[in-house]
């Protein structure tokens, strides 16, 4: 019988390309500041065609047009920075964030004292990125599996053993 035990210490790498991938790709967060982007073009293009017919068109479509381009654009910086900090934080820590072992019957995570365990048919979701694996016990709590110096195809192996197909994905390219 196959049993797993991974002391996760995360390094800054892991947690950057975790925050990346949660937040952008897999909650598909950057869609609002994306439409709102959009939506103040349209309305900028909207006043564009009104010049020489109306006062100030030009003007307004030109505020419009910026602020369409520099809200979602401070907000992905500011993103990004929050990123940048919290992994900084996170590569500073000693020792492992937790341990996550996986046997036949569930995954048993162990953090600062408290133990939770889930059977394999309650996981929600595994993803295989580069870094790590990253274990959704559900659709809003991940445990981040980092790769080990032998690879983690064992692992993984096992992850997708016990889920349906439908529960687990290989991203890394």
């Amino acid at each position: 019988m196959e049993k797993y035990r991974v002391e996760a210490k995360i390094t800054p790498e892991v947690f950057r390309e975790f925050a990346l991938f949660d937040t952008l790709r897999r909650q598909k967060r950057y869609k609002g500041p994306a439409l709102f982007a959009l939506i103040m073009a349209g309305f900028a293009a909207v006043c564009f065609t009104q010049v020489g017919r109306r006062d100030n068109a030009a003007l307004l479509g030109g505020v419009l047009l910026a602020v369409g381009v520099v809200l979602p654009a401070v907000y992905i910086v500011t993103f990004l920075l929050s990123v940048g900090k919290k992994a900084k934080q996170v590569g500073q820590a000693k020792g492992p964030a937790y341990t996550v072992e996986l046997t036949a019957s569930s995954v048993t995570a162990q953090a600062g004292g408290q133990r939770a365990s889930y059977p394999w048919k309650k996981i929600f979701f595994a993803y295989r990125l580069k870094r790590s694996i990253c274990l959704y016990v559900a659709a809003d709590r991940a445990y981040i599996l980092p790769a080990g110096p032998e690879g983690d195809d064992g692992l993984w192996s096992m992850i997708c053993g016990h889920l349906s197909d439908k529960k687990y994905k290989d991203i890394r390219t």
